[in-house]
């Protein structure tokens, strides 16, 4: 008897915990922190590539990689280009696998933001995959279809403006112009749509 409740007791299951378990960093923003400091990782997004996990989320200056969901390492990294003249850094981010590549673009209303690809997202290893993605999107979300080779990118975070998309050329990462508002809040018939 008391073999099996040792064997019971080394026996347990790791388990991952909800939310992940991870050490994100403290708010970088000034004058956010004059009422004491504060952990802050919203908007955050896992994506799989190659048998790994990918975690990004808002401000963290780097991301997080795991094959297990259980054990995080973080790569410090900065994405935002000296243009962006900001003292934070990517808000919202997306990410997508396409072929054998990782992207990531952080949340922008306006047309001069990079978005990143790389190969080896392990070791750091990221290249400009757009120099600036002309339809600038807040909040943005993507969609590969691998068998037709199609890429559809959909926005948005608003009260008033529907969520939108559009179709990216594969080739040019690029919106071929062509807007569709795909959902509006109704809560006059939903209440329990919000915005946010």
């Amino acid at each position: 008897m008391l073999c099996s409740l040792t064997m019971t007791v080394t026996a347990q299951q790791q388990t991952y915990c909800n939310p992940i378990n991870i050490d994100y960093g403290y708010t970088p923003i000034p004058n956010l922190a004059t009422h004491g400091k504060h952990r802050a990782t919203a908007d955050p997004v896992i994506v799989t590539f190659k048998g790994n996990y990918f975690l990004f989320s808002t401000n963290q200056w780097g991301y997080w990689w795991s094959n297990n969901m259980l054990d995080w390492k973080f790569v410090p990294r900065k994405f935002l280009r000296e243009r962006n003249k900001t003292y934070d850094e990517l808000c919202a981010p997306a990410a997508f696998v396409m072929k054998d590549e990782l992207y990531l673009i952080g949340s922008t209303h306006g047309p001069a933001f990079s978005m990143w690809k790389s190969k080896d997202p392990t070791t750091d290893n990221w290249e400009i995959a757009v120099d600036s993605l002309k339809a600038g999107a807040w909040d943005p979300g993507f969609l590969y279809e691998e068998d037709t080779d199609k890429l559809y990118m959909y926005w948005g975070s608003s009260n008033v403006f529907p969520i939108l998309g559009t179709e990216i050329n594969t080739k040019t990462l690029q919106s071929e112009g062509y807007v569709k508002p795909l959902v509006s809040l109704v809560p006059e018939d939903h209440g329990w749509e919000r915005f946010g």
